[in-house]
C-alpha cells in the first residue's frame, strides 16, 4: 500500500509524544493478562479491577500530562487518520479513516467527525487497514477560540472485532474525547470512558490523535496516537520508537 506523507507538523508531534508514553507498555503487559484466556486464576475481570488497583495513580497522572496540549483555531476539514490508543495497549491502537467537518462560527466553531474503523490483524498497526463495519458519526460539538472541544459519546458505541488489533474481539464503550486542535493537520487529546464489552475496562489514561491523510489508500506507517506533553510548537524527531506516541508494526 502507498505510504502517505507525513506532514512536518505531524512529525515534530509525534516526536515528542514518545516520552510521555515510555510507561505504559508496562501498564499494558498488566491489563492485557486480565483479558488473556490463557491467564491463570482469579477470573480476567478481577484480574483487570486489580489492575486498576494498581495503577491509579499513574493513569491519572499520563492523563494529565495529556491536558497540556496547547491548541489553536485552525481549519481541520478533510480527511484523517484517527488513532483510539487504549491504556491496556497503547501501541496498538484502534484506526479509524476519518472525515472531519469543521465550521467556524463567532470566535470559535464546531467539529463534526465520521469515523469508519479500519481492519487490523491482531497485533497489528498496519495491515491490512481496509474500511471494516458500520462507519460512526460524531455530531457537531463546539469549538472554542483555542481549539479546544469535548465530545460526549453517552450512548454505546459498536466498534468490530475484525478493528480491533489488541484483543479481535467485539468493543460497546462509551467514549468523551477532550481534546485541542494543534494545527490543521492535527488534533489530538484524552479519553476517558468505559468499555463494556468484552469485559469492563475503564478507559481513564487513553489518548487519541488524528493526523491528515489524503485518502484511505494513503496511509502512514508511523501512526500518531497521542498529543505533545508540550503543545504543538515543540520540535521532534519522527517518532519510530514503537513505545512512544507513534508506531509501527507488520
Amino acid at each position: 500500500m502507498p505510504q502517505a506523507h507525513v506532514p512536518a507538523s505531524v512529525r515534530r508531534l509525534a516526536g515528542v509524544a514518545i516520552a510521555s508514553r515510555r510507561s505504559f507498555p508496562a501498564l499494558g503487559a498488566l491489563a492485557l493478562c486480565a483479558i488473556a484466556s490463557g491467564c491463570p486464576s482469579p477470573e480476567p475481570q478481577e484480574k483487570y479491577d486489580a489492575f486498576l488497583d494498581q495503577t491509579k495513580e499513574e493513569r491519572e497522572d499520563a492523563a494529565n500530562i495529556k491536558m497540556d496540549m496547547g491548541g489553536a483555531l485552525a481549519d481541520v476539514n478533510g480527511t484523517f487518520l484517527f488513532a483510539l490508543s487504549a491504556v491496556i495497549d497503547p501501541t496498538h491502537p484502534l484506526q479509524f479513516f476519518t472525515t472531519v467537518t469543521f465550521t467556524p462560527e463567532g470566535t470559535g466553531g464546531t467539529l463534526a467527525m465520521d469515523l469508519q474503523p479500519l481492519s487490523l490483524d491482531v497485533g497489528s498497526t498496519t495491515s491490512p487497514r481496509q474500511p471494516i463495519g458500520d462507519p460512526l458519526s460524531l455530531a457537531a460539538t463546539p469549538v472554542d477560540e483555542s481549539g479546544g472541544f469535548e465530545i460526549v459519546v453517552s450512548e454505546p458505541l459498536m466498534v468490530t472485532g475484525k478493528a480491533n488489533p489488541i484483543t479481535g474481539g467485539d468493543i460497546v464503550a462509551t467514549l468523551t474525547l477532550k481534546g485541542a486542535i494543534q494545527n490543521e493537520d492535527v488534533f489530538c487529546g484524552t479519553v476517558t470512558g468505559m468499555v463494556t464489552q468484552p469485559l469492563m475496562l475503564d478507559l481513564m489514561g487513553s489518548t487519541f490523535a488524528a493526523q491528515r491523510v489524503p485518502g484511505v489508500d494513503m496511509l502512514p506507517a508511523e501512526v500518531l496516537y497521542a498529543c505533545p506533553a508540550g503543545g504543538g510548537d515543540t520540535d521532534g524527531g519522527s517518532g519510530s520508537d514503537s513505545g512512544g506516541g507513534s508506531g509501527s508494526s507488520g
